[in-house]
């Protein structure tokens, strides 16, 4: 393999995201071992040429007005041929719109050999796109629900197995995929950790005077309503925030629901214990993670959740839903951490105790803060993971064949 083609949603990474991290890593990794990558991917208006990769492609977009930075590929003629002139011998598609059907333009004129990579949950994520007042009318929802997704998922299946393998990043989006028709070999590969960002130590303790050590929690996602965050103030305010008095919950991150959450938080009466610190670069993360006690996270909505990988990564233990996707497929549930049923009648509560659990007992804390290292770096090993794709790359080229 001499020219890979990585086909991403974001060529430059406006708001962190994970499926754009990962486009970064490889092309890093590839390009280490001699492969000439090209990331392809919607064009941005807002970004400076210093952000673009050396060897970049961008199509015709269009805006995702209530997803702030993301762009939607709509592939042209002439983009379409740049694709062909450069004469790629691999691709590798992250992306579930418009760039996995070029993807597949190129693997029917020029029989390129394509890998897919599952990046959206389309059941999850789908009211995203929805305005607020439409989001809450059960009929469009059920237009969605009953027609709209099994169509994209149906055509995403005949995308899938047009190409020659797909990568899921957790066992149980194997089985999704397999469940829905996929048929090309599957092969499962969570992301890979920055070792020379996370493996730093002894940084500054980024957290606020009135944020006690002890007593830390921290969440770190984008604020879009897909991720939940207003039901994690919610628990916050209700089953946690009343018995430790000490506690704190710093929020990493920004989006268009920034504004609305720290609302909420005001309304809820828990803003003094609240801390909205922005968005936050990759270098400096680190030293949230190894500074908090405990990562909080409720979305349902994560094909990874690579937040949670850096979090286990760095020892920090983490409360989360049982969502049967990235999040489930990083976290032992009572050995780094603990996994709720989000549809059980006391969820909440649960996950308030759980989190309380973890505050009272310092040694329970320590023990899943060594199993969280652990299993991070067998699962997430960035040398494991490279090879992983060179395996998935080798089974492409003798399907094409």
């Amino acid at each position: 393999m001499r020219n890979l083609a990585i086909l991403n949603d974001y060529v430059r990474v406006p708001y962190a995201n994970g499926s754009s991290y990962a486009s970064q890593f490889h092309y890093r990794e590839m390009s280490a071992r001699g492969v000439d990558v090209t990331v392809v991917g919607p064009n941005d208006p807002d970004a400076r040429p210093e952000e673009l990769p050396p060897r970049q492609i961008s199509m015709p977009s269009l805006p995702i007005r209530n997803q702030p930075g993301l762009h939607l590929a709509m592939p042209s003629r002439a983009s379409l041929k740049a694709l062909k002139d450069a004469n790629f011998d691999m691709v590798l598609v992250q992306s579930p719109g418009g760039l996995l059907y070029a993807g597949r333009y190129l693997r029917e004129q020029q029989g390129v050999p394509m890998v897919s990579v599952n990046t959206l949950h389309m059941p999850s994520v789908y009211n995203t796109v929805l305005p607020d007042r439409l989001n809450e009318v059960e009929r469009v929802n059920r237009i969605f629900t009953d027609h709209l997704i099994p169509l994209v998922e149906s055509e995403s299946v005949n995308a899938y197995n047009s190409g020659e393998a797909l990568v899921c990043l957790s066992p149980g989006l194997e089985k999704y995929w397999r469940d829905r028709g996929v048929t090309v070999p599957i092969r499962v590969i969570p992301r890979a950790i920055e070792r020379r960002v996370f493996d730093q130590t002894g940084g500054n303790d980024p957290f606020a005077a009135g944020a006690m050590p002890g007593a830390r929690l921290v969440v770190v996602c984008r604020h879009v309503r897909e991720k939940e965050v207003d039901r994690l103030l919610r628990i916050f305010a209700r089953y946690i925030y009343p018995r430790v008095p000490d506690v704190t919950l710093t929020l990493v991150g920004d989006g268009p629901e920034h504004e609305a959450l720290q609302a909420l938080a005001k309304e809820l009466g828990v803003d003094h214990r609240t801390y909205f610190v922005g968005e936050q670069s990759l270098h400096e993360m680190p030293d949230w993670y190894r500074n908090a006690d405990l990562f909080v996270y409720t979305s349902l909505s994560e094909t990874y959740g690579q937040v949670v990988s850096e979090a286990l990564w760095c020892g920090l233990p983490v409360v989360a839903m049982q969502d049967g996707m990235g999040v489930a497929g990083q976290v032992s549930d009572g050995d780094d951490g603990f996994l709720i049923d989000p549809k059980a009648n006391d969820a909440d509560e649960d996950f308030g105790r759980r989190v309380r659990l973890l505050l009272e007992k310092p040694a329970l804390r320590a023990q899943m803060c060594a199993n969280a290292v652990r299993n991070a770096k067998l699962r997430s090993d960035p040398e494991a993971c490279v090879q992983r794709y060179l395996e998935v790359f080798e089974v492409a080229k003798d399907r094409a064949r």
